[in-house]
């Protein structure tokens, strides 16, 4: 077990909240892991990608250790927690299914896969399937973990097409486009495939995250719009002003309703607020392809997972200033109103008795006979 070495952090202050960003220094090396999944105890799962080990951190404890066993040379992208507690690694160069379960620290896998770069994300379904997301597989990779089989249903670009995949509430999934030109939409229940033209390509989008008003929100890669889709009407649309390049991967939805944008290639972190379309950033990232990946963690708190760093990062968002601010501003208008309310003849009504009253008439504060 590896426990942080270092901490370092940087603080940005706003009217209204504090960013705090941390990094926690481990002895991973680089582009060792792809994606991150939140235990029902408040681990995370690093998934390994060049790593031969699995990564577990702790975010109570900050401490990082590791399971030996995962096969490296780029393996898996992208991790999918299983109702029963187990968690699924999403293959990518490997040809096997990668499955870790916490409880035991047991790590096996599952032959068949394609490798050659198939599939980057995975998404659970309704009745505990996953779903592959196509990346160079000209298949959608469909894994049954209650009995092991794998099948595939083809029909699709391939071509770096798509990036990660969104559950909608009515069951079908989103392909997040990529290096597609079209936005992919699969149909579990029927297994049929469709696609939304107007995704712009040219490494377009990194993920995606599911609003609560059911439009989903593709994290811009190369793009320099944020993409937004909305399946109940199969309308996209962009916002401008991302800074392209490379500079997200993954989306982590805020319990206030706002978009963390991971930053990979970005020296910034990313937020989104789809009620006002408003796009700000927080310095701080180290960039060079840090992260890739992130999770929500349940005081609300982010991690991101070190793919190209040795640090792994978290966020933390405080509407401390706010409620400051709101306090402050409380306590002066109950002073004010206590000093506009306060007067002698007042106090004789309301709160004086009758020997009272008598004692402040003869200092010739009050009048007497004043009743309430």
């Amino acid at each position: 077990m590896a426990a942080a070495s270092s901490v370092t952090v940087t603080v940005s202050n706003c009217d209204d909240e504090e960013y705090l960003f941390t990094t926690v220094k481990t002895d991973i090396g680089w582009w060792d892991y792809s994606g991150g999944v939140l235990l029902p105890d408040g681990r995370v799962v690093f998934v390994p990608c060049e790593a031969t080990t699995i990564g577990i951190f702790n975010p109570a404890t900050n401490a990082y250790s590791t399971i030996a066993g995962a096969p490296s040379n780029a393996a898996y992208i992208g991790g999918v927690l299983l109702p029963d507690g187990r968690v699924v690694f999403v293959p990518y160069k490997a040809t096997t299914i990668g499955v870790f379960n916490p409880a035991t620290n047991a790590y096996s896998t599952i032959a068949g896969m394609p490798g050659d770069d198939a599939y980057r994300g995975g998404v659970l379904l309704p009745d505990g399937r996953v779903v592959f997301v196509p990346y160079s597989a000209t298949t959608i990779g469909i894994f049954n973990p209650a009995t092991n089989v794998y099948s595939t249903i083809a029909g699709m670009p391939g071509n770096f097409a798509y990036i990660g995949g969104v559950l909608l509430p009515d069951g079908r999934v989103v392909f997040v486009p990529y290096y597609a030109t079209t936005i992919g939409i699969f149909n579990p229940a029927t297994n049929a495939y469709s696609t939304i033209a107007g995704a712009p390509g040219n490494y377009a989008y990194s993920g995606g995250v599911l609003l609560p008003d059911g439009r989903v929100v593709f994290v811009p890669h190369n793009a320099t719009t944020i993409g937004i889709f909305n399946p109940a009407t199969n309308a996209y649309s962009t916002i401008a002003g991302a800074p392209g390049s490379g500079a997200y991967f993954g989306g982590v939805l805020l319990p206030d309703g706002r978009v963390v944008f991971v930053p990979t290639n970005a020296t910034t972190i990313g937020i989104f607020n789809p009620a006002t379309n408003a796009y700000s950033t927080i310095a701080g990232a180290p960039g060079g392809y840090a992260y890739f990946g992130g999770v929500l963690l349940p005081d609300g708190r982010v991690v991101f997972v070190p793919f190209h760093t040795n640090m792994v990062g978290i966020l933390t968002i405080s509407a401390g200033p706010a409620r400051r601010r709101t306090l402050a501003r409380t306590e002066a208008v109950k002073e004010e109103l206590i000093a506009a309310a306060w007067h002698p003849s007042r106090m004789s009504r309301w709160c004086l008795d009758d020997d009272e009253r008598r004692e402040m008439a003869e200092m010739g504060l009050c009048d007497a006979t004043a009743t309430a």
